[in-house]
C-alpha cells in the first residue's frame, strides 16, 4: 500500500469512527405509549394538502438543557411527504409538486404503513463519508439519478385523520419513529434526536464536517413560520444568496466563470461580492444558458461598487437566482472571503427576504461582532484576551461567557468576597485540559492592577474590591473562586466556619442532605444560626457566621462538633481524613477551618464537567435539589431571577458567639 492509500484509508477509518460516535449520541428509542397516546389526543382533521413549514432561527450559540432536543443539520432540499391512500406527494418548502424529481423517495413514503400521513423533513445525497453535500444533490438532479437520495424525516404533522401539529415535538417524534420503523426502504429514514449537551454537539458535528446541528424544544407544538421553538448553529458561513449578473470564462465564452453575488436587506439589493469557484463543466454552462436569457442593461443595485471596477465587466440579470455560497467570512465592506459555489437553490425565491436573508443580516452582524472579539473584548474596565476561548468544553462555556455570568451575579457574591484572602484554581487553556492548578499568592498571568494585593510573608494575598477585580481573575484563567475564613484586615481571626460534608463510596446526595440537617440541627440547640450551599461537586458546606474569633478557638469549636457527630452515628459520619474507612460514611471536614485553609466562595465555577456553580440555597430548599452540582453557570441566573429572596440576606450582619469549650 502507498503512503497516499495508508493516509487515505486512515482517514476514511476516522471518518467512519466519528461516525459511529455519532450514533452513540443517538437518544434511546421513544416510548410507543408516548406515541399512542399522541394519536389518542390529538384531534382528528383531514389531510391538509400543504402545511407551511416550522423555519429555525440562527443562533450563535447551541442551547443546551433538559428542554432541548438536537438533531443533525442536513445540507439539501426541505421537503414535506404527502401519503393520501397510496398517493404521494414531495412538495418543497412553498409547496410546489417534486415528486417527479425525487422517485426512489416517493417510493418508500408510499410502502410507509399508513392510509394518511404528512412528514416533514430533508432531502440529500451524502458522500462515501455519510455527510450530506448540497453540490451532489444537485448533481444528481441534473443527471436524473436517483439511487441516493434520502428523506431523512423529522416530524410528523398527520397521520390517519390525526392532527399532529397540537401535539409537542416529543410525542409527535415517537409517532414518527414507530410509523418509520415500519416503513420500508433505504431512501427514507428518521433523523434521530441526539443526546450531548448542545455546545459539545455542535463542536462534534463541526470536526466531522457537518453543516451543524438543529435544536427545539421538546414540548412545543408545530408552528409554522420562523420562530425560537427551533434554533440552528452552523460550523460554517455557508448563505443562500442572489445571483446579481455574471462574468463569463476567460476559457470559454458560453460558460460562466464568476457569479456576481447580492443580499436583500429592508427590501433593497446590496452587493456581497464574487464567487469563482465550484463550478463544474457542466454547471458552468447551464448556469451561462439560464442567466444570459435573463440579461439586463443596468445593475439590480445603485451604485455599482468600486470592487467591480478593473474586473472583467459582468452582465447584469434580474436577480431571481438563488445559489448556495460556503465561504470563509465577512470582509469589512461585508463581502463574501473565499467563496465557493455549492449549487441553485430552486426551492427558495430570491424576493422571499425575510424568509432567504434574516439568516444573512444575522450572521453578516455576528462576523461584525467576531471581528472586534476575537481577538480580545472589554469586560468593563478589563480586556479580555480571546474571548471565544472554551473554558468549558461540553457545557460549551467561553471566557467572555464566564465574565458575562459573574457579571450577572455579583450583587449576590460581592458580600462574601470582598475584602476576603483569595486563593484560585486556575485552569487557563480550560477545564477539560487537565493542566489547571492551584495558587494562593499573585503571580504573572493575572491583571494586578485590578487586584487589592497585600503583603505576606514575601509573598501577596489576592483580594477583590470590585467586580473588575473578579473579571480580572477570569482573564488568567480562574474557574474557582476560594476564600479564608477570615476578612483580608482581621486574617488572625476567623468570622466565619465551614463544615464540609463530604460523601464517601455508597452515600447518595439525600445522605448529604440528612447530615446537613444533623448539623444544622446541633448548631440550633446551641444557640448558633447557620446557612447552607451546595459545593458544585458531590457534597454540602454548612457555614456559621460568628463574631471574630481566635484561630485556635474556632478550629477546637468546628473539631468538637464533628467528633460528636462521629461519636453518636459512628455508621454513617466520620470526623477523620482516612480514606480507608470513608465507605458508606459522610466525613464532616472540619479541618477547613484554620488560618491557611479555604472553601469554594458562594456563585462560585468548578473546574468540572458541566461548569457547575457553589450554590447557596435556603434549608427549606434541600429536598427539591437532586445533586450538588445542580447549579451551573448555564442555569444560575435563571435560579436568581425566579428568587423572592436572597437565601442568605442579611447573613454578614450576624454576630454570634462561639461557646466555649472545656
Amino acid at each position: 500500500m502507498t503512503q497516499t492509500a495508508r493516509k487515505q484509508s486512515k482517514a476514511a477509518s476516522k471518518t467512519h469512527h466519528d461516525r459511529r460516535l455519532m450514533r452513540k449520541t443517538a437518544k434511546p428509542r421513544r416510548s410507543r405509549r408516548t406515541a399512542d397516546r399522541a394519536l389518542r389526543e390529538a384531534p382528528h382533521a383531514a389531510l391538509p394538502r400543504f402545511v407551511k413549514p416550522c423555519l429555525a432561527t440562527l443562533v450563535d450559540k447551541a442551547p443546551q438543557g433538559e428542554r432541548w432536543e438536537h438533531e443533525i443539520k442536513f445540507d439539501g432540499y426541505r421537503i414535506q411527504a404527502r401519503l393520501d391512500h397510496g398517493k404521494v406527494k414531495l412538495l418543497t418548502r412553498k409547496g410546489l409538486d417534486w415528486t417527479d424529481k425525487f422517485r426512489s423517495v416517493a417510493q418508500s413514503v408510499g410502502k410507509l404503513k399508513a392510509k394518511t400521513a404528512l412528514l416533514d423533513g430533508e432531502l440529500v445525497v451524502e458522500d462515501d463519508k455519510g455527510i450530506s453535500r448540497f453540490s451532489l444533490l444537485q448533481q444528481d438532479l441534473s443527471g436524473s439519478r436517483h439511487g441516493r437520495m434520502v428523506l431523512y424525516a423529522f416530524d410528523l404533522m398527520h397521520l390517519d385523520g390525526n392532527d399532529l401539529q397540537g401535539q409537542p415535538l416529543s410525542a409527535r417524534k415517537a409517532a414518527l419513529a414507530k410509523l418509520i420503523r415500519r416503513g420500508h426502504g433505504r431512501h427514507l429514514q428518521l433523523s434521530r434526536s441526539l443526546a450531548r449537551p448542545g455546545p459539545a454537539l455542535l463542536k462534534k458535528a463541526c470536526k466531522m464536517g457537518l453543516e451543524g446541528i438543529i435544536s427545539k424544544l421538546k414540548d412545543k407544538p408545530y408552528r409554522s413560520g420562523r420562530g425560537h421553538d427551533w434554533v440552528k448553529t452552523k460550523c460554517s458561513d455557508r448563505q443562500e444568496l442572489v445571483v446579481a449578473g455574471f462574468a463569463p470564462s476567460s476559457a470559454d465564452a458560453h460558460a460562466v466563470g464568476a457569479l456576481v453575488l447580492a443580499y436583500h436587506d429592508h427590501g433593497k439589493l446590496h452587493y456581497a461580492g464574487r464567487v469563482g469557484t465550484g463550478f463544474t463543466h457542466d454547471t458552468a454552462h447551464r448556469l451561462y444558458r439560464t442567466l444570459n436569457s435573463r440579461a439586463r442593461k443596468t445593475p439590480p443595485f445603485k451604485p455599482v461598487p468600486k470592487d467591480e471596477k478593473g474586473r472583467r465587466k459582468p452582465v447584469w440579470v434580474e436577480p431571481n437566482m438563488v445559489v448556495e455560497v460556503d465561504f470563509h467570512g465577512w470582509t469589512h465592506g461585508d463581502r463574501v472571503r473565499q467563496a465557493s459555489f455549492q449549487g441553485v437553490r430552486h426551492d427558495k425565491p430570491a424576493k422571499d427576504g425575510n424568509a432567504l436573508m434574516a439568516d444573512k443580516k444575522r450572521t453578516r452582524a455576528q462576523r461584525r461582532k467576531a471581528r472586534g472579539h476575537r481577538a480580545s473584548a472589554m469586560a468593563g474596565k478589563v480586556r479580555l484576551s480571546h474571548p471565544d476561548r472554551i473554558y468549558w468544553e461540553d457545557a460549551g462555556v467561553t471566557k467572555e461567557q464566564l465574565s458575562d455570568y459573574y457579571g450577572k451575579v455579583w450583587k449576590w457574591m460581592r458580600p462574601h468576597v470582598v475584602g476576603r484572602a483569595i486563593a484560585l484554581v486556575r485552569c487557563p487553556e480550560g477545564a477539560d485540559m487537565g493542566q489547571c492548578f492551584f495558587q494562593k499568592h499573585a503571580r504573572a498571568g493575572i491583571p494586578t492592577e485590578f487586584l487589592h494585593l497585600v503583603p505576606e510573608k514575601g509573598s501577596q494575598i489576592i483580594s477583590v474590591e470590585d467586580l473588575d477585580g473578579l473579571i480580572a481573575l477570569v482573564q488568567g484563567g480562574a474557574l474557582e473562586i476560594h476564600l479564608r475564613g477570615s476578612t483580608i484586615d482581621d486574617r488572625e481571626r476567623a468570622d466565619r466556619l465551614v463544615f464540609d460534608l463530604d460523601p464517601g463510596p455508597g452515600m447518595g446526595f439525600g445522605d448529604v442532605v440528612e447530615g446537613a440537617r444533623e448539623a444544622r440541627d446541633r448548631l440550633k440547640r446551641i444557640k448558633l444560626k447557620s446557612y447552607v450551599k451546595t459545593t458544585g461537586g458531590k457534597g454540602l458546606h454548612v457555614v456559621v457566621p460568628i463574631a471574630p474569633a481566635p484561630w485556635a478557638v474556632a478550629k477546637k469549636f468546628a473539631q468538637t462538633l464533628a467528633l460528636s457527630m462521629a461519636k453518636d452515628e459512628p455508621g454513617r459520619y466520620l470526623a477523620s481524613a482516612s480514606k480507608a474507612r470513608r465507605d458508606k460514611r459522610i466525613f464532616v471536614d472540619w479541618l477547613r477551618n484554620s488560618r491557611e485553609a479555604t472553601a469554594i466562595a458562594p456563585y462560585s465555577t468548578r473546574a468540572r464537567d458541566g461548569a457547575p456553580v457553589a450554590a447557596p440555597v435556603a434549608w427549606s430548599e434541600l429536598g427539591r435539589l437532586k445533586s450538588a452540582n445542580h447549579y451551573t453557570v448555564r442555569n444560575m441566573v435563571q435560579r436568581l431571577k425566579r428568587l423572592r429572596r436572597d437565601p442568605w440576606a442579611g447573613m454578614a450582619r450576624v454576630k454570634q458567639q462561639l461557646p466555649e469549650f472545656r
